[in-house]
């Protein structure tokens, strides 16, 4: 009688087991990967929204106000909310100021900027 050439059911069982782990770890890093490049694109509009409202306060002597303020900005379809805290420096004719963005409703930082800037009239 001749010997069956394949492989056993136990064979199959165990290569079915390695190529399912495989597969799962390949899932599992597509889906981290993923999750990261949606973070990084929130981090880049929320520095994007920082930037904005540095601009505007350089630009706008009336914004120049010492303390805080806050506000909400949409980037492409995502709501974000802005803290801008200008304070004395310790020149004289200089302010710092410190921009904070947040996504809308949640309480972690995604970008923060901090410029000092002189204030108009001071030499």
């Amino acid at each position: 009688m001749r010997a069956e050439q394949g492989f056993t059911l136990m064979e199959a069982l165990v290569a079915v087991a390695v190529f399912a782990t495989a597969a799962m770890g390949l899932i599992s890093l597509n889906t981290n990967s993923i999750r990261i490049s949606a973070q990084m694109g929130d981090r880049a509009l929320a520095r994007q929204v920082a930037e904005n409202v540095a601009v505007e306060t350089i630009t706008n002597p009336e914004l120049q106000i010492i303390g805080r303020t806050f506000g909400e900005e949409v980037q492409r379809r995502r709501s974000y909310s802005w803290e801008r805290e200008i304070a004395p420096a310790p020149r004289e004719d200089l302010v710092e100021i410190t921009i904070r963005v947040r996504a809308t409703g949640e309480e972690a930082v995604l970008s923060e900027v901090t410029l000092f800037h002189r204030i108009r009239g001071q030499t």
